[in-house]
């Protein structure tokens, strides 16, 4: 640091300009930190800490994208199982409610039981439906796994594959009226 200025020490009241003094000082001053009391030591386990931190939440990331990848892969396949299942279950419900239908027309059976087969066909065809849903939502959720920002697990799981099998099957799954009902 540097200062410098002019005073006046004056012998009387009124100063007079020979008083006037100059005066200039000079300064240095010097800091060395030589205990910091661990801070520096503290920070890099702090740093360090939370790079592992990091690291550990990645992983944990990642497992958790392999295992909604996998379990995508499961639904698509349970759901799957349930579609093709329930074809044979609305048939054959189709196929009660036909002998239903011309035992009540012969007069062999009631009316009763003429609802009852229908209630059990609505029932069949309300739960193809419903497989139907299922097959679509997880061909949807597979087809979009490598849109995810972890979609590295999807890769890894053979969504090419999955892509084939969830598009190539799609024209199995029509409609066809028969009785008012999807079969």
């Amino acid at each position: 640091t540097s200062q410098y200025a002019r005073v006046n020490y004056p012998s009387n009241i009124v100063p007079q300009f020979n008083d006037l003094r100059t005066n200039w000082s000079m300064g240095l001053s010097l800091q060395v930190p030589i205990f910091t009391g661990g801070r520096i030591k503290g920070d890099e386990v702090v740093a360090e800490a939370n790079v592992s931190q990091a690291r550990a939440q990645l992983r944990q990331i990642q497992e958790l994208s392999a295992l909604d990848t996998r379990s995508a892969y499961q639904q698509f396949a349970a759901a799957e199982a349930a579609w093709s299942a329930s074809s044979g279950t609305v048939t054959q419900a189709q196929r009660a409610y036909d002998i239903a239908e011309l035992r009540y027309k012969e007069g062999i059976s009631t009316q009763l039981e003429l609802n009852d087969a229908r209630l059990l066909l609505q029932q069949a065809q309300a739960n193809r439906a419903r497989s139907a849903r299922d097959l679509q939502v997880a061909r949807i959720k597979i087809v979009l796994l490598p849109d995810l920002p972890l979609g590295a697990g999807a890769s890894n799981m053979g969504i090419s594959a999955a892509q084939g099998a969830a598009t190539g099957s799609t024209g199995s799954m029509g409609t066809q009226s028969t009785g008012g009902g999807i079969r």
